[in-house]
């Protein structure tokens, strides 16, 4: 699903070739770990990206989180998973788990799930793009027909820290647990969550785990790498989607 474009932002002007484009928002319990944190901030999402702005909160929303805390903003529509048997299913898909006579593999548009009773050689978080036939009686688990494309996009964690402009948006915009998507100039994203001064190294090696990393890095068109940045003092967490 690719979100629509928006128009100017407001961002434009920095040098660091980020422009804001929108936010998407979610709401779940406030985390108690760095694990159930990033689960919630961002695992939940299945496709997150800018173009779709939420609007105002019903009364009733707003009366149920005045007794609650802040809770995570980046989250997208669920996508339910195809149902039935199908003879072909023809798709991208993200490797969840590998073993020598298994594969679950997930579809990064639909969310279904397929199951290979052979593995042809792949390995946890790979990205496979390729035609599976169902396998008789039951049609339930699957072989590769047709192998398109089969790769892995690397995630590394920079030196560097966020930008200033991903710096001054978390601050101004984000409370603890909130996070926000920001379009760059050019191909790719910008994922930015807010989190615990002290926390940030903790969540950057979740997310280098965290399966929607590489299911949105599939996704984007053109990107070919994930490069996540840091800025403990602040915590700020910034996934940046390059091509």
């Amino acid at each position: 699903m690719t979100p629509p474009e928006d128009t100017a932002d407001d961002h434009n002007a920095n040098g660091d070739g980020d422009s804001r484009d929108a936010v998407e928002d979610g709401v779940d319990e406030s985390p108690d770990t760095v694990e159930d944190e990033v689960l919630s901030m961002y695992e939940r999402g299945e496709n997150v990206g800018p173009g779709d702005v939420p609007g105002p909160d019903s009364h009733e929303e707003e009366q149920e989180t005045e007794t609650s805390n802040p809770e995570p903003a980046l989250s997208a529509p669920k996508v339910e998973p195809a149902t039935g048997d199908l003879d072909e299913v023809t798709g991208t898909f993200y490797v969840k788990y590998a073993q020598e006579l298994s594969v679950t593999l997930h579809e990064v548009d639909t969310a279904q799930i397929c199951t290979l009773v052979e593995n042809p050689g792949f390995e946890r978080h790979d990205i496979v793009e390729a035609t599976l036939a169902a396998q008789p009686p039951m049609g339930v688990s699957y072989l590769v027909d047709e192998l398109d494309a089969h790769y892995s996009i690397p995630v590394e964690t920079s030196p560097e820290s966020t930008t200033t402009q991903v710096s001054d948006i978390a601050a101004g915009e984000l409370d603890i647990g909130d996070a926000i998507a920001i379009e760059r100039e050019g191909k790719g994203e910008i994922h930015i969550l807010r989190v615990e001064p002290g926390q940030t190294a903790q969540v950057a090696e979740e997310l280098h785990d965290d399966e929607m990393t590489y299911k949105n890095a599939a996704r984007y068109d053109h990107v070919e790498r994930v490069e996540i940045r840091t800025d403990d003092d602040r915590g700020v967490v910034s996934i940046r989607y390059l091509p």
